[in-house]
């Protein structure tokens, strides 16, 4: 039994295409700056955990349930970078990899 409609190829997709086809909206939590913690530590939705290293750095993001396609995470703020176009200077903490898979 199939549960998820065939979505095609999204490679192509525009962000009228992803708002008609989105299933489910997972907002960031509010954020205090005066907390004097990163943004990207302090707005991360619910059903996201960060998985921290022995040296207590954040090595990456996981979700603690299912997450169904077509889920829209955000809203995703800052620069765009392809894998080959990341600045030398950049500090890559808080970076987000999003993958297909």
């Amino acid at each position: 039994m199939k549960l998820e409609p065939e979505m095609g190829n999204m490679s192509e997709w525009r962000e009228a295409d992803f708002a008609h086809h989105c299933t489910y909206i997972v907002h960031d939590q509010p954020s205090d700056p005066a907390f004097g913690v990163p943004r990207a530590m302090t707005s991360i939705p619910r059903n996201l955990t960060f998985e921290y290293s022995p040296d207590n750095e954040v090595t990456g993001v996981f979700s603690k349930e299912y997450i169904p396609q077509g889920t829209r995470f955000g809203p995703l703020q800052g620069d765009i970078y392809t894998k080959d176009n990341v600045p030398s200077q950049a500090n890559r903490k808080y970076f987000w990899r999003v993958s297909l898979s």
